[in-house]
C-alpha cells in the first residue's frame, strides 16, 4: 500500500533536505581541505585539485560536482577566509562597560593582527583573485567595503544609543580598513628584521592611532573623552551631559 501523498512529499522534502546538508558538509570539507593546503605550502605554490580532494578525502570528480571549476573552487576559497576573518571581528564586537574605548579597539586590532600573522598565506591568497560574484580582479576593494560596512554598522549602533550623529564620518571608516590592511600587508610581506615589531606593538601602533581619529571628530563635535575611562562611565558621563541640554 503506497502512503498518503502528504506523507510521499514530506518523505521527498525530508530526503531533499539530506541530500542539501550532505553537499554542504562535502562543500565545507572540501574548502577546509583547501586552506589547509594554502597554509602548509609556500605563498603561490601550486596546489592541485587532486591534491584538495586527497586531503577531503573525496575523488576529484566529486569536487568538479561541488564547483563549477578550479575557477569557481578558488574563488569560493577566498570567500570563505573572508568569512572566517568577519566572523572573529564580529565576535569581538562588543561594547562591554567594563572595558575602555581603548582597550576595545586594542582587542580588535589585536585580534586582527593575531589572525593575520597566523594565516599570513590565507591572507595573500584571498587577495590574488576574484571573488563569488565579483568577476573583476578588485578583491581587496570588496574585502574591504565588506569589512568598512561591518564595522560601520556596529559603531552607528553604538552612537544612535547617545544620540550622537556619526553619519558624515562615513567614509572615515573606509579608510580605516585600507589603512589596517595596508599595515598587515607590509607586516605579512616583509622579510623579518630587527626592526620588524611584534604583533603586541603593532596593534598598539593600530589602537592608538585609530583613538587619535575617533577622539580628534569627537572633540570638533564637543565631545571629550577619556581613554583610560571605562565604557560605563563614559556612557554615564554623556547621558548626564544630554539630560542638561535644553530641548529641541
Amino acid at each position: 500500500m503506497k502512503p498518503p501523498p502528504h506523507l510521499r512529499s514530506h518523505r521527498r522534502r525530508s530526503g531533499g533536505q539530506r541530500w542539501d546538508e550532505h553537499n554542504t558538509t562535502r562543500r565545507a570539507a572540501i574548502l577546509e581541505a583547501a586552506l589547509a593546503l594554502i597554509e602548509e605550502n609556500a605563498p603561490g605554490a601550486e596546489i592541485s585539485t587532486q591534491q584538495i580532494a586527497d586531503r577531503a578525502g573525496l575523488a576529484r570528480s566529486v569536487v568538479y560536482r561541488q564547483f563549477q571549476n578550479r575557477e569557481d573552487l578558488d574563488a569560493r576559497a577566498r570567500e570563505y577566509i573572508f568569512d572566517r576573518y568577519l566572523t572573529e571581528l564580529e565576535a569581538i564586537l562588543v561594547l562591554e562597560p567594563s572595558k575602555t574605548v581603548e582597550g576595545i579597539i586594542f582587542d580588535i586590532m589585536s585580534t586582527l593582527v593575531a589572525w593575520t600573522a597566523d594565516h599570513p598565506n590565507l591572507y595573500r591568497f584571498a587577495q590574488m583573485g576574484p571573488l563569488p560574484g565579483h568577476p573583476g580582479p578588485d578583491t581587496l576593494t570588496t574585502f574591504r567595503q565588506r569589512v568598512a560596512d561591518t564595522l560601520w554598522h556596529r559603531f552607528a549602533s553604538w552612537t544612535a544609543i547617545l544620540g550622537i550623529d556619526v553619519t558624515p564620518f562615513r567614509p572615515l571608516s573606509y579608510g580605516l580598513v585600507g589603512l589596517v590592511e595596508g599595515i598587515m600587508t607590509q607586516y605579512v610581506t616583509a622579510p623579518e628584521t630587527s626592526d620588524h615589531p611584534d604583533q603586541e606593538t603593532l596593534a598598539r601602533l593600530l589602537t592608538s592611532s585609530t583613538w587619535y581619529l575617533f577622539d580628534g571628530h569627537a572633540r570638533d563635535l564637543g565631545h571629550t573623552f577619556d581613554r583610560t575611562a571605562t565604557v560605563a562611565a563614559t556612557l554615564g558621563t554623556l547621558f548626564a551631559a544630554s539630560a542638561e541640554l535644553p530641548p529641541q
